[in-house]
């Protein structure tokens, strides 16, 4: 009976856990500093979304908005997967975010879910992102000003920025051209953000000349216990660049842990967030 009566409890509290771990959202605030912020951008604050996978909190996703409204971003980057690819109302669901994109500029750079949906779907949403003001960037660049003063917003869609299966120094430096080409020759004088779902692929964008990195994808982990990830939802064990913020020579790369769930409808110690940044010179 004492044995029974613990494992009761003990599956309670793991009910409790992964229930507070998929379902209480948080903010996670982070400052980064850089000689090549314009003066207008001192103090510009950045809301980064990534991985929702269609998830709602509250009525009409009312208590998401509300913390982002709080925080009430200069602009907001989206690293993909704001929708999942089993999302069958695509214009129901843009619609609940209509609000939110005449509020804020957003950038939006597309993940592997998007390419799933199949490709009318797929046009159909991001027709839908677009005819709503969001600036979707597939693969290239765009500027995001302030006072007659500019930053580079990049992206590469999905495909572009997924990690190499062979990870020889012969693909590498093939793969680092490529995305080049693709991101048309970055001006190293320019303050440079890098919207690219993958954080696998770091120690690559760092190549790029880029100063800071949005990614999402690995959703900080299924299972994370402090700065480790002890698996990723790709059933990976101790991804790196799993979640928050990492610094290699002059880049730093962001990863949030995401907000919502795919394959594998799990999260413990992990809880879904919106990532705010802040920039100062």
């Amino acid at each position: 009976m004492v044995v029974i009566t613990l494992l009761i409890i003990l599956i309670i509290i793991a009910l409790i856990l992964i229930n507070i771990s998929n379902n209480c959202l948080k903010v996670t605030r982070y400052i980064v500093k850089n000689n090549k912020i314009p003066k207008s951008f001192d103090g510009l604050k950045i809301v980064h979304i990534s991985d929702v996978h269609s998830k709602i909190f509250g009525k009409n996703n009312y208590k998401f908005f509300e913390k982002i409204n709080e925080i009430n971003p200069d602009v907001i980057f989206m690293t993909g997967e704001i929708i999942d690819d089993s999302e069958k109302n695509i214009k129901g669901y843009v619609n609940i975010y209509k609000e939110l994109f005449k509020r804020y500029p957003i950038y939006y750079s597309i993940g592997n879910h998007e390419r799933k949906l199949g490709y009318n779907k797929y046009k159909e949403y991001i027709s839908l992102l677009k005819a709503n003001g969001v600036n979707v960037i597939v693969n290239g660049s765009t500027y995001f000003k302030k006072e007659n003063e500019k930053i580079r917003i990049n992206a590469l869609k999905f495909r572009e920025n997924m990690q190499p299966r062979v990870l020889t120094t012969q693909k590498k430096d093939k793969y680092i051209n490529y995305m080049k080409k693709k991101l048309n020759n970055i001006d190293t004088n320019e303050f440079n953000v890098l919207l690219a779902h993958d954080p696998e692929n770091f120690e690559m964008y760092e190549k790029l000349n880029v100063d800071l990195v949005f990614s999402g994808h690995v959703h900080g982990g299924l299972i994370r216990f402090g700065k480790v990830c002890l698996l990723s939802p790709r059933r990976k064990f101790f991804p790196k660049y799993s979640y928050g913020k990492n610094t290699i020579n002059k880049t730093t790369i962001i990863t949030s842990s995401g907000i919502g769930s795919a394959t594998i409808p799990i999260r413990l110690f992990n809880r879904p967030e919106i990532v705010e940044v802040i920039l100062k010179r």
